[in-house]
C-alpha cells in the first residue's frame, strides 16, 4: 500500500512540473509568441480594442466617444428612441437632432461618464484629438486566452478575455515585471465581415497592419 501511495505522489509531482513547463514555454522571453510590453504588437493590440466612438457622430459629433444605448433624441421635433446602431441610418445631415439629456457616454478608454447637458457634451467634443490611435478596421473574436508570468512572484496565470474593454484594461495595466503571450490560434474579423486567423505574433501583427492600411478611419 505504501508503494502505491508513493507512486501516486510521484505521478502528481511529474504532472505538476510538466504543466509548469508547458506554461513556461508559452511565455518564455526567448519564444516568438511573447509580447513585450512596449512592442509594436502590444501598441497595435491596444489600438484595436480602443473604443471607437465615430459610429454615432451624426448625433453627438464626437468621434472619440459614443453615447451609450439606449437613449432618446428629438428628430425634427419628434421623439425617437435610439436602441441600436441601425437607428442611426434614419438620420441625415440635414435633420435637426436634439439629444435628450442626461446620457452616458463611453470614452475611448471604455470609461463611462454621465453627461447632464449640451455644455458638458461640448466639453468632451472639444477634447477629442483628430486622427487618434484607434484602429476601426479589424476586431478580435472572443474569447481569447492570455498566459502571463510575473517575474516578481514567479507566478504563471492564464486569463480569459471576453470583451474589448477587458482587453484594453489588461493591456493598459501590464507592468514591467509581467510577460504575456497569446494562446494561439485566434480569430479576427475585418470591417467588411471577412474572418481571418492568426497562428503566431507575426501573423497577428501583419493582419492588424494590413487592415489599418486599407480602410478609412472616421476620426476627421
Amino acid at each position: 500500500m505504501k508503494n502505491w501511495i508513493l507512486v501516486f505522489f510521484i505521478a502528481i509531482g511529474v504532472m505538476f512540473i510538466s504543466c509548469q513547463e508547458e506554461e513556461r514555454e508559452l511565455i518564455d522571453p526567448n519564444v516568438d509568441n511573447t509580447i513585450p510590453r512596449n512592442s509594436q504588437l502590444a501598441s497595435l493590440m491596444k489600438s484595436v480594442v480602443t473604443h471607437d466612438g465615430s459610429f454615432d457622430d451624426i448625433v453627438d459629433q464626437g468621434h472619440c466617444f459614443s453615447i451609450k444605448l439606449p437613449y432618446r433624441i428629438l428628430l425634427n421635433g419628434e421623439e425617437v428612441l435610439i436602441s441600436s446602431s441601425a437607428d442611426y441610418q434614419r438620420i441625415s445631415v440635414t435633420d435637426i437632432v436634439e439629444i435628450q439629456f442626461p446620457v452616458i457616454i463611453v470614452e475611448s478608454n471604455h470609461h463611462e461618464n454621465l453627461v447632464e447637458n449640451i455644455t458638458e457634451l461640448e466639453g468632451f467634443i472639444n477634447n477629442c484629438i483628430p486622427n487618434d490611435d484607434d484602429i476601426e478596421c479589424i476586431d478580435f473574436v472572443y474569447p481569447i486566452l492570455l498566459s502571463t508570468f510575473d517575474s516578481n512572484s514567479n507566478r504563471f496565470e492564464t486569463i480569459e478575455i471576453g470583451h474589448d474593454s477587458q482587453m484594453f484594461n489588461f493591456m493598459s495595466g501590464i507592468n514591467e515585471t509581467t510577460s504575456i503571450s497569446i494562446n494561439y490560434p485566434i480569430k479576427l474579423v475585418l470591417h467588411n465581415g471577412v474572418g481571418v486567423a492568426a497562428q503566431h505574433n507575426t501573423e497577428l501583427l501583419n493582419e492588424i497592419i494590413d487592415a489599418a492600411s486599407i480602410c478609412d478611419e472616421n476620426d476627421g
